[in-house]
Formats: C-alpha cells, sequence, structure tokens
C-alpha cells in the first residue's frame, strides 16, 4: 500500500499547486481512541467469551486535498507515518500483528459562515496487517488477515486564511473497521479462528497551507 501512497500523494500534490485547482497540505496531531472487540471462540471443548478493550493515544498524520473545480467539495488523501501493534483478545493476547502505512481516501464538503468554515467529511480508511505473530510458545498461526478497512466519518471546523496562506482546523472522526481474523492452532485443538472488529475515534487539530 505504500506505493499506491505515495503516488496518490503525488497526484494531489501536483493538482493543489497548479492554476488549475486549488487545495492544501497540511500536518495534523491529535489523539485517537480505538476500541477494539473480539468475538466469542470455541476451541475443542471450551468457548473463550468475547473480549473487549480500548487504548488511546497520540499520533500524527499528513495530508493533502485539492479542490473539485468551483464547487465546495474536496478529495483528499491522509496518511499516519507510523505503526502500531495490535492484538485480537485483549490483555491475555496470545496472537498480536503490526499495524502500518494506515490511509484515508476521502471527499470534505465545505460550508462558509461568517468567521469559520465547517465542513463534514466521508472516507474509507486502510491499513496494512503485517505479519502476525504468536505471544507465546504454544500457538501456532495458520492464517492470518493482511488489511484493515473501514468506513470514516467526520466534521470539523477550519479558521478563515491566516498569514501565510495558513488555515487551522479542528476534527472529530469516527471509523468503523470490517472483521479481521487470525486462524491458530492451540488451545488444544488444530484449528481455532479467532475474530474481532474495532472503532477508532480521532480529536485533532491541523495547520495546512492553502494554494
Amino acid at each position: 500500500m505504500n506505493k499506491v501512497t505515495i503516488l496518490i500523494f503525488s497526484i494531489l500534490f501536483t493538482l493543489s499547486t497548479t492554476a488549475f485547482a486549488g487545495g492544501m497540505i497540511g500536518v495534523k496531531y491529535g489523539n485517537g481512541d480505538l476500541e477494539g472487540n473480539a468475538k466469542s471462540y470455541t476451541a475443542g471443548s471450551t468457548t473463550y467469551a468475547a473480549e473487549s478493550g480500548s487504548k488511546d493515544n497520540e499520533f500524527g498524520a499528513i495530508f493533502a486535498e485539492v479542490n473539485i473545480k468551483e464547487s465546495p467539495i474536496s478529495v483528499g488523501l491522509e496518511y499516519v507515518p507510523f505503526d502500531a501493534d495490535i492484538s485480537l483478545n485483549g490483555d491475555n493476547a496470545n496472537v498480536s500483528a503490526n499495524v502500518s502505512d494506515y490511509t484515508t481516501l476521502y471527499a470534505l464538503a465545505m460550508h462558509e459562515l461568517n468567521e469559520v468554515s465547517v465542513y463534514a467529511k466521508l472516507g474509507y480508511s486502510m491499513a496494512d496487517i503485517g505479519t502476525v505473530k504468536p505471544n507465546d510458545g504454544q500457538t501456532t498461526i495458520n492464517s492470518s488477515s493482511d488489511s484493515l478497512e473501514g468506513m470514516m466519518y467526520g466534521v470539523g471546523v477550519q479558521s478563515k486564511e491566516l498569514p501565510f496562506g495558513l488555515v487551522a482546523r479542528a476534527e472529530y472522526t469516527f471509523t468503523e473497521f470490517d472483521d479481521i481474523s487470525v486462524t491458530t492452532t492451540s488451545n488444544g485443538s488444530a484449528s481455532v479462528k479467532k475474530t474481532a472488529d474495532g472503532d477508532l475515534t480521532t480529536l485533532t487539530i491541523s495547520l495546512a497551507k492553502s494554494f
């Protein structure tokens, strides 16, 4: 996914700096709260209950947007240049994986008010799931999901243009991820499928340069 992200960013940057379409390049910083929900599963004669957990952490991202002609609609791409480890069944997880290249492709609709503008966002978030690894010596990985995907919804407020062509934003987003799963040999069973989904909420501030 990293090569695709670079390509899309290059296209957006090229479009946003031409005379034919305005746009912006920016950075954002904020806090994300990830809530994971591992579903129940059966291994041998034992059924293990569903588990839920959450974790919040600070993060940063970069983004680029380009306007669609003279309309209030923009399309953009956001990229988080960090990775994180996740697990499928809470603090007692015996399986974890590294998630990287978290990217969101989105459309944004802006409405101007007196001193600020408000906007709504709709997008699709994607990330790569790296090699899944067991956290103990009794689990063998048979197969696993290789991507994390889900719909993103957001709202925000944007300042009027500041000196040097800068604008500031405050934003809230909610992302609902599809199921991910891993099949293991563990808990006395040759094939145990563990499935989980999750939601991500973020509160961020950003500073961008408009063109």
